[in-house]
């Protein structure tokens, strides 16, 4: 597959990925998980380059623990998170997967942030573990 779409939950926020994900990883930190709503996020990571996106969103920014600002975008109207910016990681994307309408493209390959687990969250013992952020 080359390329992948996805839309907040009311679709007047869409987007189009030009290219594979580059990684795809769950996040179980704090933030990650207070910004989801969910235990963990699971985050697809694209350049922006191959990145198109319609609609109008809102944002929100923050710090992150290594003092990278974090923007998140979302859709005004119904709320959903559809992607976000990392200063330290500048020109990537990161898609919140449960707006990705080809699913078949959600294959993590890593857990960040275990510190932070809720314990009864699973795991899945196949994919790397790292207790933090990777170097």
């Amino acid at each position: 597959m080359s390329n992948f779409t996805g839309s907040c939950l009311c679709g007047a926020v869409q987007y189009k990925s030009t290219s594979d994900p580059l990684i795809v990883q769950n996040c179980h930190c704090t933030d990650c998980r207070k910004a989801y709503g969910s235990v963990y996020m699971t985050n697809v990571f694209i350049k922006e380059e191959n990145f198109e996106v319609s609609g109008v969103t809102s944002e929100y920014s923050h710090l992150s623990d290594a003092k990278n600002k974090l923007t998140k975008f979302f859709c005004p109207k119904c709320g959903s998170h559809v992607y976000g910016k990392n200063t330290g990681t500048p020109n990537i994307i990161t898609i919140r997967s449960g707006t990705v309408n080809e699913t078949e493209i959600i294959n993590p390959s890593r857990n960040l942030f275990l510190k932070s687990k809720v314990h009864s969250s699973p795991l899945d013992q196949k994919i790397d573990k790292f207790e933090g952020m990777p170097n």
